[in-house]
């Protein structure tokens, strides 16, 4: 019997024990915890909240960046307000070795990491969300966007090869305060966002925090639309000294209708016809939209028993609910007769995860241990149906809608899947003492599986997979400004499935080497990083070619590539950002369909960059500008004799800043750049983003 109910009742006993014997601790004078709040603050004005110098939370682990062996990118808050991102895909939209939001506007998020697809790597706080991404996240009660590059299976169980992207939640502060953003812009984009924070004590310890938006924008596209409602309460409790605990919920309700994209004749590829225009909608408008509902409610607790030993433990339980129908471009038909397909939708995702681990350091002579075990729980369960029927052709260059089925719209699948995934993981990050770094993890995965095809009535056998994943690394710390490693580090994710013999098929496994530097100011105000990676994702499903109707693991795909990135606050004036990436190979290199070896690899540029810098004359306060630029070198189209044409974005944004209030101006793609920004399967083109002026209103008390 696999298990189900035990290994979280494991999980949450722990939690137990400690909390109550934290309880004990809350009679303690209140002379020690308010000393407390000055040592945080303190903290917090020494580290400019431009630049971040650790990610706790995703790297499970208080060391710097500056000594972490791993190629780690930071989105800070600061760094969101700026790009004033309400997106994923804006938010890391500039990062080394990450292409995002190229497969249209979906109403999930969608990116690459060193050109492997990650829609579905998405954390909060360090726990999944969902092993299937299904609703594009709400940033307005995030702090931070992290994002981890190469293999990470060794502390987060089975996740793709490319990397994963993890979100820090807002906590509470040791202040009161209440913000407020009103922002109006392009196409009657209109928003609201709230921040409030009561800390009645004047610590953390006992505070609340409060956050939320709404959100109505119009798009560029013909009869698309998005509609958001966001709201995250968080609270944390006073446990006394030793013991922090942190009740984190939210609700997000999102209305969309979603789009896809243009055909590749009349767009990528000439036609007698002329151009489509980016306005043009290959949906219908009568099509209902998308509605999705996600709860999640969790917690985050730590206890320090003293002598350097920590136990941490996080657990969250998120649903989601979504419905509504899209219309797909298919193959076939004519210039002027695309043909089309309409499906939809109705899932419902309930998904609970727990991990916990056990941190201690100790001594051993000049060598100095940080030793980790632990292990985590996940179970989700996916119940989804799809109606499905042949839609009415559409002219691109001159749509006409309304047009309704042409074949009767019938339940075309309704399936239930359940995921099941225990991990045992363990870390000992060595300190040699001469400046030498040793890194050494393992972990060991017990994934189950099972599925229910509810319309024909068939259940499949539950299927059961097993991986050991490692990281290893070496990093020298030269001297306080650099610090060169190499790691080598592996992955694994479960394929779902039997060959025509009923072979279960063995996971997918990736493996990555990575040599790089790490480089700091004295001042630890700048931050950067150079790397070269040579990742290899391989037991990848293709088609058997004995039969079609079935697949076999067969597949291998490599990604090889330099990245680099810098954060900079060069004063309390100045900030600045770069990064650049030079993916020189990337491609398919075992395949059953020999046409595909040597492909590169979709939504895979050769070359990336951006810059984002901003400036105030007089300081923290009054005016300031700013402006950036993102870009792509052209990108080959596998099988195609055509590729995605270079681009790059301007965008510039100037605003005012006083202690109570604040006015912002910012303009994307400032010369209103017409480009594409990806494709979908070869068939599909999404246009990039037209010019987008918005204006905000900030209040601060």
């Amino acid at each position: 019997m696999f298990y189900r109910k035990s290994p979280l009742a494991l999980a949450i006993l722990p939690f137990i024990v400690t909390a109550t014997y934290a309880q004990s601790d809350s009679n303690q004078s209140d002379t020690d915890s308010s000393i407390l709040p000055t040592i945080s603050i303190q903290a917090q004005k020494i580290d400019h909240p431009y630049v971040a110098q650790n990610a706790a939370s995703l790297l499970k682990s208080d060391a710097p960046l500056f000594e972490t062996a791993q190629a780690v990118s930071v989105v800070t808050r600061e760094q969101l307000d700026q790009k004033q991102a309400t997106t994923l895909a804006e938010a890391i939209n500039g990062i080394a070795g990450v292409v995002s939001g190229q497969r249209g506007r979906r109403g999930w998020d969608d990116f690459n990491i060193r050109g492997q697809s990650a829609n579905n790597q998405i954390f909060i706080d360090g726990l999944r969300t969902s092993a299937r991404s299904a609703v594009a996240v709400d940033l307005s009660g995030i702090d931070q966007v992290q994002v981890l590059k190469g293999p990470a299976s060794v502390n987060f169980g089975q996740v793709a090869p490319g990397g994963l992207v993890n979100l820090v939640t807002k906590r509470p502060e040791a202040e009161n305060f209440a913000r407020t953003d009103l922002s109006y812009g392009s196409y009657d984009f209109k928003q609201a966002t709230f921040d409030l924070n009561y800390a009645p004590q004047n610590t953390e310890k006992g505070a609340f925090r409060l956050s939320g938006r709404y959100a109505d924008q119009d798009d560029p596209v013909d009869y698309v639309y998005f509609k958001n409602l966001y709201i995250s309460p968080t609270y944390n409790f006073d446990l006394g000294e030793h013991a922090d605990l942190s009740v984190i919920a939210s609700y997000q309700h999102r209305e969309y209708q979603r789009y896809q994209g243009a055909p590749l004749v009349g767009t990528l590829l000439p036609s007698s016809l002329g151009k489509i225009d980016s306005s043009f909608f290959s949906g219908d408008p009568a099509s209902d939209p998308y509605k999705a509902d996600v709860y999640r409610a969790g917690w985050n607790f730590k206890y320090d028993f003293g002598n350097e030993l920590v136990f941490r433990q996080n657990a969250a339980v998120q649903k989601t609910e979504m419905n509504g129908g899209f219309i797909s471009l298919q193959a076939g038909g004519t210039e002027t007769a695309v043909k089309r397909r309409l499906e939809v939708q109705d899932w419902d995702y309930t998904n609970y995860t727990i991990d916990q681990n056990l941190q201690k350091t100790f001594q051993f002579g000049q060598i100095t241990h940080e030793l980790l075990l632990g292990f985590d729980v996940m179970q989700e369960k996916r119940e989804t149906l799809a109606d499905r029927c042949n839609f009415a052709s559409i002219n691109p260059f001159q749509p006409h809608y309304n047009q309704g089925c042409i074949t009767a719209l019938s339940l075309n699948s309704h399936s239930i899947t359940e995921l099941q995934d225990m991990g045992l993981y363990a870390r000992n990050r060595i300190d040699l003492g001469d400046q030498w770094i040793i890194n050494l993890s393992g972990r060991y995965d017990w994934a189950k599986s099972s599925s229910e095809n509810v319309l024909k009535g068939t259940k499949t056998d539950p299927q059961d997979d097993q991986a050991f994943t490692g990281n290893a690394s070496v990093m020298y710390l030269a001297n306080q400004f650099v610090a060169p490693y190499i790691s080598y580090a592996t992955s694994f994710i479960p394929n779902i499935g039997t060959d025509k013999n009923d072979a279960l098929f063995e996971p997918e496994k990736g493996k990555q080497y990575e040599i790089g530097m790490k480089f700091q100011s004295a001042d630890q105000q700048i931050q950067g990083a150079l790397s070269w990676f040579d990742l290899r994702r391989q037991n990848v499903l293709v088609n058997d070619p004995t039969d079609i109707n079935y697949q076999i693991t067969e597949g291998e795909q490599t990604t090889q590539g330099i990245e680099a990135e810098v954060n900079a606050a060069l004063s309390d004036r100045w900030t600045s950002s770069v990064a650049y990436a030079y993916t020189y190979d990337s491609k398919t290199t075992k395949s059953t369909e020999l046409t595909a070896i040597g492909e590169r690899l979709e939504n895979t540029p050769e070359h990336t960059y951006s810059l984002m810098t901003r400036y105030r004359p007089q300081g923290v306060l009054g005016w300031y500008v700013g402006a950036g630029i993102t870009g792509a070198s052209a990108t080959e189209l596998a099988g195609l004799n055509v590729e995605l044409p270079a681009y790059t974005i301007y965008n510039a944004d100037a605003g005012y800043d006083t202690e109570h209030w604040g006015a912002q101006l910012s303009i994307r793609n400032l010369f209103d750049k017409n480009y594409y920004s990806g494709v979908i399967d070869n068939r599909v083109v999404a246009f990039g983003n037209p010019r987008q002026v918005n204006f905000a209103v900030k209040f601060k008390y």
